[in-house]
């Protein structure tokens, strides 16, 4: 008899074939229900069934097909059963090769921004933390002050991400967390300025655990 993952994964399947962006919708409420349930063996499997539909997805244009990608490519770089570096980065990069010619709409930006965060997350290494500040940099070129709700977000994220260099590099922890802290006030004061009250609150509480770990860095 047929199991209900064999039947989920064959669900999945079809429904990629016929329409990849129809099907992620569901696809990502199936992850997310599985990741409550504690479910990893069927959330991993899922994946592998996303991963393999990709190369034949069909797709109505090239920006659908960079769109659907770069989803894809949060959903690897995101912490969690199905979490997979390698495949995130691929992902981005099916995403940033059509976005480098059509910067002008914020996307490519945004890639460069959620590449960035899948490597705080998930990388292991100096190098990688590295790579993500200057993703980072790179995504505040186009987050600028005139797109300040975003250029907040990447300076929180850019913080997180100081802050995990600066566990990666003890002998200049004291430098990252200093970067870190310039990072989390600027973004918790363009947060203030727009009244986000609760990405504000997230800012400020980590600029002050920030600002106790460079005291003692010091």
């Amino acid at each position: 008899m047929e199991s209900a993952q064999e039947r989920l994964l064959q669900h999945f399947r079809e429904a990629f074939r016929e329409s990849p962006a129809a099907a992620y919708r569901d696809w990502f409420r199936a992850e997310e229900e599985l990741r409550e349930k504690g479910d990893g063996d069927t959330a991993r499997a899922l994946a592998d069934e996303l991963w393999e539909a990709l190369p034949q997805a069909p797709f109505d244009s090239a920006a659908a097909r960079a769109r659907f990608f770069h989803n894809a490519a949060v959903f690897f770089g995101s912490p969690g059963p199905a979490a997979d570096l390698p495949r995130a980065r691929a992902c981005f990069r099916e995403s940033l090769d059509h976005f480098a010619e059509h910067a002008g709409d914020g996307w490519r930006a945004r890639a460069l921004h959620n590449l960035a965060t899948a490597i705080t997350n998930l990388g292991a290494t100096a190098p990688e933390l590295e790579e993500a500040l200057d993703l980072f940099a790179q995504a505040l070129e186009w987050r600028t002050a005139e797109r300040e709700i975003a250029r907040g977000v990447t300076l929180h994220n850019l913080g997180l991400a100081l802050r995990r260099l600066a566990e990666l590099e003890p002998a200049r922890a004291a430098e990252h967390l200093e970067s870190a802290a310039a990072a989390f006030g600027e973004a918790a004061e363009i947060r203030r300025r727009h009244a986000l009250a609760e990405g504000e609150a997230a800012s400020r509480e980590r600029l002050a655990r920030t600002l106790e770990e460079l005291a003692r860095a010091r």
